[in-house]
């Protein structure tokens, strides 16, 4: 079969996860068979492109009661039996307000669960410090709270 459609889906859909975070556990998933994409990986794009479908209306929304900036990250040591790499995530907050979030797997196999601790609060606070500089730029106080 020829993964180019399975490209340009799958891709569609990664585009999608910037306004319905709810699906990027999924389209994660089916981005990792791009290389050989088969028919049980097309039935879960359908799902998800039904999902949509089902949800159009649904998004996020900002509110402005809140301006403290607030991080949550987390890691999963070597859950993958298969690569035993580890899968990191994290969200960053403007009060209620989810700006950016991320969930991957690390390009390398951590050797312990502290490890990929540090590693996840590394990559969180180099973002953190990136949006505090952004926001800085625009000219936005912002409180932080220690």
């Amino acid at each position: 079969m020829d993964p180019t459609e399975y490209h340009h889906v799958v891709g569609a859909l990664q585009y999608c996860t910037i306004s319905q975070p709810g699906i990027a556990y999924a389209v994660n998933q089916l981005c990792q068979f791009m290389h050989s994409p088969r028919e049980p990986h097309w039935v879960v794009a359908k799902r998800v492109l039904r999902y949509l479908k089902g949800t159009i209306d649904y998004g996020l929304y900002f509110s402005l009661d809140d301006i403290n900036l607030h991080a949550y990250c987390d890691s999963d040591w070597a859950r993958n039996p298969d690569d035993r790499r580890s899968t990191t995530g994290y969200g960053i907050f403007i009060g209620p307000n989810l700006i950016t979030w991320i969930a991957k797997k690390q390009p390398i196999v951590s050797k312990s669960r502290t490890e990929i601790e540090y590693r996840n609060i590394a990559i969180v606070t180099a973002d953190l410090y990136w949006i505090m500089m952004l926001i800085k730029e625009l000219g936005v106080q912002l409180y932080l709270h220690q």
